[in-house]
């Protein structure tokens, strides 16, 4: 699945065109793609129930979000004449691993994405339950969306095909895909976020939350806690996809 066009982030990156070790070639779905051409993400018009602390509540609250990222990104990826495929929700609290084989804690709620087949699985546990707020839950919805979107614009199916000499090169195509779904959900809160009741003052948390994971977790996957960061902030400031461009990147922004 790719989707992808050349010269989009350049404009982003003054002065570092040439720091790439490992520069993204011959894939213009990945560093030209159509999606870096639609524009701003409007801004989401939808309703939020409020979350409860009951499962019951929560697993409305969840269903509702879900829905205004379907209809949101729908209908921004339709007038682009793009695809767009609704995800297929399934909440359970019977999985012991993710569909990539990655162990879910007993105690933690997760929502993951499996491209495939467009699913979209969400685990609710006890601190989703007992939150305060749900901004939380906000951040794991949008970071798993974002890999639908790359998903659906063929973003995914072109980082899949991409070539790689050694294991540095492969880690650090990972990082691009990974940054870029985080910078793609950073696109979506800042469409969301007013719709759904959310305080200006908390979009800084969507970066701590995201800087506070990768931190903890691997860098090969996701780089530095402070690049993620970046990325989440890149992509909720501007609102737009193309700002989300990593492909172009110098190897800096994606270590």
């Amino acid at each position: 699945m790719i989707m992808v066009a050349v010269g989009a982030s350049a404009l982003l990156f003054p002065g570092t065109a040439s720091a790439s070790a490992y520069p993204v070639e011959d894939a213009p779905d990945l560093t030209n793609n159509s999606l870096y051409a639609a524009g701003k993400l409007p801004d989401a018009a939808c309703v939020k129930p409020a979350k409860g602390k009951t499962l019951a509540s929560v697993k409305k609250h969840v269903n509702a979000v879900i829905s205004c990222l379907d209809d949101t990104w729908g209908s921004y990826l339709k007038g682009a004449n793009l695809q767009f495929v609704p995800v297929r929700v399934e909440m359970t609290d019977k999985y012991k691993t993710d569909c990539r084989g990655r162990t879910l804690s007993p105690k933690k709620s997760a929502a993951f994405y499996c491209g495939g087949h467009a699913n979209f699985i969400v685990q609710i546990r006890s601190d989703w339950i007992k939150a305060s707020d749900d901004v939380q839950i906000f951040a794991q919805l949008s970071s798993a969306y974002g890999e639908h979107v790359l998903n659906m614009v063929d973003i995914a199916e072109a980082y899949n095909a991409l070539h790689a000499d050694d294991g540095e090169e492969i880690s650090e195509q990972l990082r691009r895909y990974n940054l870029q779904a985080q910078c793609i959900s950073g696109v979506t809160a800042r469409s969301l976020w007013p719709a759904l009741g959310y305080p200006a003052k908390d979009a800084k948390r969507l970066a701590d939350l995201a800087k506070a994971g990768a931190d903890k977790g691997v860098i090969s996957v996701f780089g530095k806690g402070a690049n993620l960061a970046y990325w989440v902030k890149r992509g909720y400031s501007t609102g737009n996809p193309k700002s989300c461009n990593t492909w172009t990147a110098p190897s800096g922004k994606v270590a």
